[in-house]
């Protein structure tokens, strides 16, 4: 059976402090009580700036042993004007590796933006990228924002070097709590790509600021995520991931990532869903 890695994109969010936090927990110890709820993190400041050796260290030493750490790529690489492979842009990537090794087994995987303005037109630079990760040693994964890239010869490239396609799902509010086949016509549909690699990435994120309150949920998800977990199952059934699964969930999917990993968490394991109070309630509970 693979073994699921669940946890939130970013673990230090201003609004989680009275709604996931208990009070008496302060900013450094805030990881530390994270990983008594989740197994899994995905660190999103490794975006911004390589972490620090002192960072690395306090995040090693936060977490019990069979927690998992997966790490967003600087934007830098793939977020600017330049080629891909650019020897500094290649050098960059591997002193984010370098300077993760610390981790240990405790590094789930490394992801890799690639934004809407990059297009399949620079499919050579993407193998010199790639060429480049996988000569790391590391995990890593991909996410694909243009439509150029659906072609074999992606999903070939990515298998060669075990790098996971990521899959998205990047709901809006009026169709974040319909299943996936259950949407209106012409409303956005997860795109689900091939399988590359011996693991799953999966990243429930919404739209960015389409909530204010970042501290309860919004809306109700689980006919969403129930579709999302039979589609994972089946697609474990027909295809094992020896490495595991690594999904994460932002605030923008419900309005507040703790609680609705949790829901996930509890479908994944048969449990009732627990109700939590809704402002507004089931948004799509009526929706043909």
């Amino acid at each position: 059976m693979s073994r699921w890695h669940l946890g939130t994109t970013g673990f230090s969010h201003g609004d989680w402090q009275r709604s996931f936090y208990p009070s008496r927990i302060r900013a450094a110890g805030r990881l530390g009580w994270y990983a008594t709820q989740f197994n899994a993190v995905e660190l999103e400041s490794t975006a911004r700036a390589l972490p620090t050796a002192d960072q690395v260290r306090y995040w090693l030493n936060a977490v019990p042993a069979g927690f998992r750490f997966s790490a967003v790529a600087p934007q830098s690489i793939t977020r600017s004007p330049g080629r891909l492979d650019s020897a500094p842009r290649l050098r960059q990537l591997e002193r984010l590796a370098e300077s993760l090794a610390p981790l240990g087994g405790k590094l789930g995987a490394i992801l890799i933006r690639l934004g809407p303005d990059i297009r399949h037109q620079r499919f050579g630079e993407l193998q010199g990228l790639l060429a480049t990760a996988a000569a790391t040693g590391r995990r890593f994964a991909l996410e694909i924002a243009h439509p150029s890239w659906w072609q074999a010869e992606t999903a070939e490239l990515l298998a060669e070097h075990n790098v996971a396609w990521a899959y998205v799902d990047a709901a809006d509010h009026s169709i974040a709590g319909l299943p996936g086949d259950r949407l209106p016509q012409g409303a956005y549909r997860p795109r689900l790509p091939p399988r590359t690699a011996d693991f799953l990435y999966v990243r429930w994120l919404g739209q960015p600021r389409q909530f204010g309150d970042l501290g309860r949920e919004h809306l109700n998800p689980d006919p969403r995520l129930t579709w999302w977990l039979q589609l994972l199952h089946r697609e474990l059934e027909s295809r094992p991931a020896p490495a595991g699964v690594f999904g994460f969930f932002s605030n923008d999917y419900a309005g507040h990532a703790p609680a609705t990993c949790r829901r996930f968490r509890q479908l994944l394991r048969g449990e009732p869903v627990r109700e939590v109070p809704l402002a507004q309630g089931s948004l799509f509970q009526d929706t043909p």
